[in-house]
């Protein structure tokens, strides 16, 4: 009985542990899910969203392949649907039954402009092949072609599937446990059936027992080989193996079940101290973003400003911005000993704070420098998109003050709010705040705006303020007499809240000098880059120049006493002609 006991204990762990190894081997489950683009559209846009990129756990291998040219990227869903707009697209699902993607075309427009190098994307693709990413939710894929024929239609996503068999472990231990079991019970029915045997007397003979041949061969050195041991040695190696099988299945926890952690499994929104939970407004780039526009805007800038190309600067400048290097593009063509705008800065983003929004125009504040530690020759640039088909701009080019105080500002990640032109939370209106400071700039103490900005610090009121002013007008011969205006393009100013529940403000005013002459028959002549840029050597009527500035303040919030502080500015002539 105990022979056919351990016969079946043998059987039953043999037959678990196979069950094991085909688990890992025959029975295992495959290692990933691919599911292929199943449809044909003649659209020439295809949009993977985030929810079927994550139909699936796991990251994601986007594989793309067409017979034209393919171009992938990927963005904020926003931004990838705003990008679309009402252009025939395929936007592609997870059929679950079928395993497949399957697509579904909407929209009218039968054409897109290149997406190639957009602001919008994260990242982006030129040219066939595959990559891998672990998207959220809310980014999606945008595949194009040329924009104009159909979308390369071999498209697949691939997800990758658990591989963890965690009944493997325990039925090897299972069996295990059995074949050791039928060891022991072969051992003990040997055992028994010896002991059964018990010694037996022989009849008649005089041939002394074998045990005492075998005891003097012994004694007279010869070997007598012992019983049992070869047997002994396979019994010993089938334990051995098992035993290096259960290490195996020790050393990897897809052998094993897992326990699954309820906080895990859940995710929980972020309280507040008071409990309630919030949610972060939608901001208009990261991080990356900003810094990759503003290496674009650096490398634009540089190679417009050497030749002078003017339908290339438009591309990346709006506003006083682009007229003050159109202007400088004039004067060079001209003068050749006039100086390039400062360039744009492409070391270091030191400051990035983009609004808080999910729509268009956004705008972006920011500080670029060669060394942010060493604050060398800092620039706040003010962006602004238009449209999400639209590159960022640069609106405003302000050099900074040297001891120049940004005020505390809300992280990348955040953002913050931009404010209306005509806002009352600030000691004075955004649209306001450069009309009150060219009326300090021809006044000085004596402007009703007076007190509510600070002189600390001020470099502009020395550089073309009223003692300039009147030292350029007293410095003029008496048959010609100069008159100083000053207007402020309509709708030009920018305000991005701080921390403080203040703002920055960026905003432009022109300034206006007049110089025409005083008595009959004199003339006003011209020089340097008023020359150049009015072709004008000499005039009886007078000469009219304008000198566009780019300022940049810190506003304090209203009633805080707080005084408004110029932190920056540019300035440089931009128009010049004979007056009419």
């Amino acid at each position: 009985m105990r022979f056919v006991l351990a016969i079946v204990s043998f059987v039953i762990g043999l037959l678990l542990v196979a069950l094991a190894v085909g688990q890992r081997t025959v029975f295992a489950p495959p290692s990933s899910l691919v599911a292929q683009s199943s449809t044909t559209s003649s659209a020439p846009v295809t949009v993977i969203p985030g929810s079927t990129l994550n139909a699936n756990p796991g990251y994601q291998r986007i594989n793309v392949s067409g017979s034209g040219k393919v171009f992938a990227a990927y963005g904020k869903t926003a931004d990838v649907d705003a990008w679309v707009g009402d252009a025939e697209h395929t936007t592609l699902r997870f059929d679950a039954e079928k395993a497949a993607l399957v697509g579904r075309t909407t929209g009218s427009e039968s054409s897109v402009p290149s997406p190639e190098g957009s602001d919008l994307w994260y990242q982006e693709w030129d040219g066939a092949g595959q990559f891998t990413v672990r998207l959220p939710q809310d980014v999606s894929v945008l595949i194009v072609s040329d924009g104009e024929a159909a979308a390369p239609s071999n498209v697949s996503v691939t997800w990758p599937r658990d591989t963890a068999t965690p009944t493997v472990g325990p039925l090897l231990v299972a069996g295990g446990v059995f074949v050791l079991g039928g060891i022991v019970l072969l051992v003990l029915a040997f055992l028994h059936q010896r002991r059964g045997r018990g010694p037996r007397r022989r009849s008649g003979g005089t041939r002394p027992p074998r045990v005492r041949a075998s005891r003097r061969a012994a004694a007279a050195g010869a070997q007598v080989p012992s019983r049992g041991r070869r047997s002994s040695r396979a019994f010993i190696g089938v334990p051995v193996v098992l035993v290096g099988a259960l290490t195996l299945a020790g050393c990897s926890s897809d052998y094993w079940p897992q326990g699954v952690d309820a906080s895990l499994a859940t995710p929980t929104p972020t309280a507040t101290a008071t409990g309630a939970a919030t949610t972060t407004e939608p901001t208009a780039a990261t991080k990356q973003q900003i810094s990759r526009v503003v290496d674009r805007i650096a490398d634009v800038a540089k190679e417009a400003d050497g030749r002078r190309d003017r339908d290339l600067v438009r591309t990346r400048f709006s506003g006083a911005a682009l007229e003050l290097r159109l202007a400088n593009y004039s004067i060079r063509g001209k003068d050749s000993e006039v100086k390039a705008p400062p360039t744009i800065s492409s070391g270091q983003v030191c400051v990035a704070l983009p609004q808080q929004t999910d729509t268009w125009p956004r705008t972006v504040f920011t500080i670029v420098a060669e060394d942010c530690d060493a604050k060398a020759a800092p620039q706040a640039l003010t962006l602004v998109q238009d449209s999400a088909r639209d590159p960022y701009k640069v609106a405003y080019d302000v050099s900074l003050e040297a001891d120049a105080q940004i005020p505390s500002l809300a992280p990348t990640t955040i953002g913050a709010a931009l404010l209306t032109p005509e806002s009352k939370l600030l000691t004075i209106a955004p649209d306001q705040v450069a009309t009150a400071y060219a009326d300090i700039l021809s006044k000085d103490a004596k402007s009703e705006y007076a007190d509510l900005f600070s002189s600390e610090g001020d470099a502009l009121r020395t550089t073309i303020g009223k003692a300039y002013k009147d030292k350029k007008a007293k410095s003029l011969p008496d048959t010609a007499e100069i008159d100083y205006s000053s207007e402020v393009p309509a709708d030009s100013a920018v305000a991005i809240a701080t921390d403080d529940a203040g703002a920055l403000v960026s905003a432009d005013l022109d300034e206006i000098e007049k110089v025409t002459p005083t008595a009959s028959g004199a003339e006003v002549n011209t020089e340097g880059a008023v020359k150049a840029l009015s072709g004008v050597d000499s005039s009886k009527k007078g000469i009219s120049a304008t000198y566009s500035v780019q300022l940049l303040f810190s506003v304090p919030p209203v009633a805080s006493g707080g005084k408004v502080v110029l932190l920056g500015f540019t300035q440089g002539l931009t128009a010049a002609s004979e007056v009419q």
